[in-house]
């Protein structure tokens, strides 16, 4: 190891914690991020589909959270294109969300005049409308909303690039390296143990998806951030038959630029497991041809699994209860991709000014 101390730690190096990384790194914090697997992003936000949506109508704390964080994204695009030459493929093409019958419509619906109402955007669209936008969807619809402001992302090429980028700005990985134990003094954080070498910082963060309350634990936090697990489906189509989100039937099917598509996702609160099942898979590719029949002449590729860190009163961002020097960012459930940015910003402000732009009070680590 080329150092044993640091201003900044960093426990987890998924798109969270690179997201936090990248955003100190640039303001010259030095920055260790420490992760127990050999890459960065190998977990949820890596088996992600990168879907970018807030659909909320209200002003409450979360939905604002979150239009914040959809905002930031083509800057930060467009400076991670130019930091690290990497295009994170993201693309603003709204999501199209379709209904079958009148209770669907009554409540996305009603949701769209709600935003509208509101200063914000939605389109109710017709049947003839849908298949306008997309021709390859069911003709047995009743109908759609469109919600242009929605996106998506690679989610694998967004993390490499926040990594590459804090390295860029001097942060350094030890990746294949789980932290083992912290070092407290006089009821503080000093430092953590890596491989029987301890690393010292000012401040540590915690940023571990579904495993951030086991190492919170170890603090005498006990926080309940659960795994929450869920199944992805990859196909294949040439030509592309779809050009935006779509969702229904309680699943999303999500076209890539290099022409494939991603059906997702199960929620499944089943513990750490991580197989696969066929009822899983079933139920997303029977869902997805319902909305697009055509779906069924494309190349099945693959499937997995990723654990989403859960949090009940999510996400959990700010210093943990009894430390001043301890900072949780964890429990961001389906929207971490989403959420990504504001929380690197949000966080980087907190630990460098002791102020953030967007108030923290609301998702404070609370002991549940």
């Amino acid at each position: 190891m080329k150092q044993n101390k640091t201003d900044v730690i960093i426990i987890g190096a998924g798109i969270i914690g690179c997201c936090i990384a990248y955003e100190l790194a640039k303001k010259k914090v030095n920055v260790t991020v420490i992760d127990m697997a050999a890459d960065v992003g190998t977990e949820s936000s890596w088996a992600g589909a990168g879907i970018l949506t807030s659909h909320a109508t209200t002003n409450e704390p979360y939905p604002e959270l979150c239009r914040a964080s959809l905002n930031l994204y083509p800057n930060l695009a467009e400076e991670l294109r130019v930091e690290t030459n990497i295009d994170i493929e993201f693309i603003h093409s709204g999501t199209l969300s379709v209904f079958f019958d009148e209770r669907e419509a009554s409540g996305l619906i009603g949701l769209a005049e709600r935003r509208v109402n509101r200063g914000l955007t939605a389109e109710i669209l017709t049947e003839n409308n849908v298949w306008e936008l997309e021709p390859s969807v069911s003709r047995n619809i009743a109908g759609g909303v469109l919600f242009p402001e929605d996106g998506h992302v690679r989610n694998t090429k967004m993390v490499k690039a926040l990594a590459i980028g804090a390295s860029n700005h001097g942060t350094e990985f030890l990746l294949g390296n789980p932290v083992s134990n912290f070092i407290r003094e006089n009821g503080r954080v000093i430092g953590v143990k890596v491989n029987s070498e301890t690393i010292h910082a000012d401040t540590f963060v915690i940023a571990a998806g579904c495993w951030s309350g086991k190492i919170a634990s170890d603090l005498d936090l006990q926080i309940s951030i659960e795994p929450a697990k869920g199944q992805i489906v990859l196909i294949e189509s040439v030509p592309p038959i779809i050009g935006r989100i779509i969702d229904g039937l309680g699943i999303y099917i999500v076209p890539r630029v290099d022409g494939k598509i991603l059906l997702g996702a199960t929620v499944e609160m089943v513990g750490y497991e991580k197989t696969p099942t066929v009822d899983g898979v079933k139920q997303m590719i029977d869902a997805a041809i319902m909305i697009a029949p055509e779906l069924t002449e494309c190349k099945f590729e693959q499937t997995w699994v990723g654990l989403r860190p859960y949090y009940k009163n999510g996400p959990c961002l700010g210093y943990i209860p009894g430390y001043d020097n301890v900072v949780l960012a964890s429990g961001h459930y389906k929207n971490g991709i989403l959420l990504a940015p504001i929380t690197g910003k949000l966080i980087s402000e907190l630990i460098t000014v002791g102020k953030t732009s967007h108030s923290l009070s609301p998702f404070e680590p609370r002991e549940i």
